[in-house]
């Protein structure tokens, strides 16, 4: 789905700039463009990056604990 429609940004788009490290709607306007038209993506663009970055950590979690139980 579209989450930013002025420069095209998608939420798949800003799921990997969570992976690839982005924390913030600052992050997602520097690396993508997010709100520096309009404006209007910025609260929906805020909770997209919010599920991402949790998603992220529970990615992360998982990953750890299946480590652990490996060793």
């Amino acid at each position: 789905m579209y989450i930013c429609v002025c420069q095209a940004v998608t939420e798949r788009q800003i799921q990997q700039a969570a992976q690839d490290g982005a924390r913030s709607l600052r992050d997602l306007s520097r690396d993508l463009g997010i709100t520096r038209e309009c404006g209007r993506c910025a609260i929906c663009a805020r909770q997209c990056l919010k599920q991402a970055l949790a998603d992220c950590h529970s990615a992360d979690v998982a990953l750890y604990e299946n480590n652990s139980l490996a060793a």
